[in-house]
């Protein structure tokens, strides 16, 4: 039998499809999405903060734990010691559709710069997704300046 699968927001460096690869998962179709009554931050890495009437862009992804556990576990720990915990919210697709969705906060992320590599790579994806501009501007608000 196949291993169920979970729909997951990723609205950090899990939208970019290279980054995914790099952990080892195989390509797949994903849906342009948002969240709504959260902001972006990018201190060092991505996470999102309570805000009342903040949006967050994303894609939603299905997922089976076990790819969750490689991202989230083994991949994004690599490279961070915030802890990343999934928090069930509703997602809402480009074509109108409200979604649940497991959405993985730090709540416990110490403050840092983040790397001008990682923040490209953010906007890259934003891009690709055609997010909005002003979205691809606050990801570029927190390259650190030359």
């Amino acid at each position: 039998m196949a291993e169920r699968k979970v729909q997951v927001f990723f609205y950090g460096s899990f939208m970019n499809l290279k980054v995914l690869e790099e952990a080892g998962l195989k390509k797949r179709p994903f849906a342009p999405a948002c969240i709504h009554g959260y902001e972006l931050t990018v201190q060092p890495h991505a996470n999102i903060t309570e805000s009342g009437d903040g949006v967050v862009y994303g894609i939603l992804a299905n997922m089976t734990h076990a790819e969750l556990e490689v991202l989230y576990g083994g991949h994004l720990a690599s490279i961070t010691d915030a802890p990343y915990h999934p928090e069930a919210m509703l997602v809402f697709t480009r074509g109108g559709k409200i979604a649940p969705a497991m959405v993985y906060i730090a709540t416990d992320m110490k403050p840092g710069i983040a790397d001008g590599v990682y923040i490209d790579r953010l906007i890259k994806a934003a891009s690709d997704y055609g997010f909005p501009a002003w979205y691809r501007e606050r990801i570029a608000s927190f390259k650190a300046p030359d």
